[in-house]
């Protein structure tokens, strides 16, 4: 039996700025009464494709594939603060992501034609840019916490230049996910005048 490794495709996030900001954010939620899982900030990133668990030569023709993606350097905005599922149910908080040049939505596309015709399969709900920062195991004041989250829907959290991708391997531990990179894909960048 060959062994399964838990795979995504994901852009990190390390903007001092931004991480600072989403830690005050997690602080403020969970003294308003949600209890929650922080994200860590070595952790902060937008997944672009979960696999899920892959054998070794699944996972070949992901790296293979993700290493002939093109793309070059762009810069998104991380603003406001919402949550998955939505209305009085709170079970992930994430940030927002603008993404004016679509360059998180060309590296995507670009792995799609390549992965789909190979049997991989997306998840049907589509792509939608964001920063989980929270993952909630329940929420002690409801009104409280809803009223913090309407507060901070328009808050703003900085820019983060994309220069690169990763795949990803995800372990599951007591204490939550580790992650390392399998591969990084560098942008290319703009020719010098």
């Amino acid at each position: 039996m060959s062994e399964l490794t838990r795979t995504f495709i994901a852009v990190d996030f390390d903007n001092p700025q931004i991480v600072s900001r989403a830690q005050e954010v997690q602080r403020k939620l969970m003294e308003s009464g949600v209890v929650m899982k922080p994200v860590e900030p070595k952790n902060l990133h937008v997944t672009l494709w979960f696999f899920g668990e892959l054998d070794p030569s699944r996972l070949r023709l992901v790296l293979e594939n993700a290493k002939q993606v093109k793309f070059k350097p762009f810069k998104v905005e991380v603003k406001g603060v919402g949550y998955f599922p939505g209305g009085s149910r709170v079970n992930v908080i994430w940030l927002g992501i603008d993404d004016p040049s679509n360059g998180l939505k060309n590296i995507l596309d670009q792995l799609l034609e390549k992965l789909t015709r190979l049997g991989f399969r997306y998840d049907d709900r589509g792509f939608t840019p964001h920063l989980t920062i929270g993952r909630v195991k329940y929420v002690k004041n409801k009104q409280a916490v809803l009223r913090t989250l309407s507060e901070l829907k328009e808050m703003y959290f900085g820019e983060q230049r994309v220069d690169r991708f990763e795949v990803k391997k995800s372990v599951l531990t007591q204490r939550g996910p580790i992650y390392s990179d399998l591969l990084v894909v560098n942008a290319e960048e703009a020719d010098a005048p």
